[in-house]
């Protein structure tokens, strides 16, 4: 169960992630990110390097996550 403490701090950085990426500069950054992480794909023939870039793709999800919108 999550405190409402918990809720309050992830509401605010998804705040500060959408006026971090909000800018031109960070909208680049941002579809930089994308492009390079997340519109992939993870599989290599190396276990450990699918793994790899599995974690590179789950730090864009979060972020993706976190930039959504939050309805109270």
């Amino acid at each position: 169960v999550m405190s409402e403490e918990y809720n309050k701090d992830i509401q605010q950085l998804g705040e500060d992630y959408r006026a971090t990426f909000s800018t031109p500069e960070g909208l680049r950054v941002f579809e930089d990110l994308k492009a390079a992480y997340y519109h992939r794909t993870s599989f290599a023939s190396d276990p450990h390097q699918t793994a790899f870039h599995e974690g590179e793709r789950s730090v864009i999800i979060r972020l993706i996550n976190l930039m959504k919108e939050t309805k109270e």
